[in-house]
Order: structure tokens, then C-alpha cells, then sequence
């Protein structure tokens, strides 16, 4: 998949086939959100399982700021522009889990 791409920086490299495993573990509700980044021209470059901010979050990593800023109402979207963290959070909780894109 060219338009994922693996950083060093942020998050230990995986495999192919790990990624689309992740990619399964991650709500919907986000994939939808990635997905439309992407055919907007956003890039994934990373997605990993941390167990951060709980045990079972998956944490996706886009390239840019979101190109969308209108999201589905059970989705929490956050500026911060921490630059120890992200410029921005999508958050979704699942059960008791929060999964997470940032960029």
C-alpha cells in the first residue's frame, strides 16, 4: 500500500500485514475518517497498537492536519498544537477503549 508509509520517528516500523491487522482493530468510524483524508490527500504513515491512552487503543498517524474539519457527532475532535504531541486529535471510544488519529 504506497500511501502508508513507516516512521521511525513516532512509532516502531511494522510489517505489511501488521498494518491491516491494526487497521481491523480500528473503529469504523475512524477508518471512514482516515479513508476520506486520504482521497483527500492526507497520508497515513503510521498506525500502532500502544495500549496508550488505554490497553487496547489503536493510535493512527496522519502526515498533515485534517483536511476535514466536519466529523460524525460521536467522534471528539481536539486542536492542540503541542509540539511534544500532535497539532490535532480524533478520538472515538469504543467500549472502554479510546482509539486515536492525530497528526
Amino acid at each position: 500500500m504506497e500511501f502508508m508509509k513507516n516512521s521511525d520517528i513516532f512509532f516502531q516500523k511494522e510489517n505489511e500485514i501488521g498494518w491491516l491487522e491494526l487497521l481491523k482493530k480500528l473503529p469504523e468510524k475512524l477508518k471512514i475518517c482516515i479513508f476520506n483524508e486520504i482521497s483527500l490527500g492526507n497520508s497515513l504513515i503510521a498506525l500502532h497498537y500502544l495500549n496508550w491512552p488505554e490497553q487496547g487503543s489503536v493510535v493512527a498517524l496522519l502526515s498533515k492536519n485534517f483536511i476535514t474539519k466536519e466529523f460524525d457527532k460521536d467522534l471528539h475532535f481536539r486542536e492542540l498544537n503541542d509540539p511534544h504531541y500532535c497539532k490535532e486529535e480524533l478520538s472515538y471510544v469504543e467500549g472502554s477503549v479510546t482509539h486515536l488519529i492525530i497528526n
